[in-house]
């Protein structure tokens, strides 16, 4: 009856540990160093708002100025996990080479027609009637 809620709360636990460990929402960690160096910067300018501080740090070209350490901190600032799986299929065709014989194969194939019927048709049990000549 109680261990319903221990096995969602062990799939929350492993889930959680894999996003942390094995992508980039470990990022998410650093969003309250990001409030605080928004605070830093309001203090400095009081007329900075949200959105022209995220402009200023994620949308303007990289530029190093006096707080870059500081800056290099925030989250998606930098990729941290580097794990990467490709696949790469690479087709070439491979040269195929068929040698074929010179000469003619010893054995001979006869194709039957109605001109060329088989010899052990005429001492077959089954077949068409003969006049015998006699009249």
């Amino acid at each position: 009856m109680y261990l319903a809620p221990v096995k969602q709360l062990t799939g929350i636990l492993f889930l959680t540990l894999h996003l942390l460990a094995f992508t980039e929402c470990r990022q998410l960690l650093r969003v309250p160093y990001l409030l605080k160096h928004f605070q830093q910067h309001q203090s400095k300018e009081p007329g900075m708002n949200l959105a022209s501080f995220i402009k200023l740090h994620y949308g303007s070209p990289l530029t190093v100025t006096d707080d870059f350490k500081q800056d290099q901190q925030l989250p998606f600032r930098s990729v941290d996990c580097s794990l990467q799986i490709t696949t790469v299929y690479v087709y070439e065709p491979v040269p195929l080479s068929v040698n074929f014989p010179v000469t003619a194969p010893a054995i001979r194939f006869h194709h039957f027609n109605e001109t060329n019927k088989p010899q052990f048709a005429a001492i077959s049990v089954f077949q068409p009637p003969r006049s015998s000549g006699i009249i």
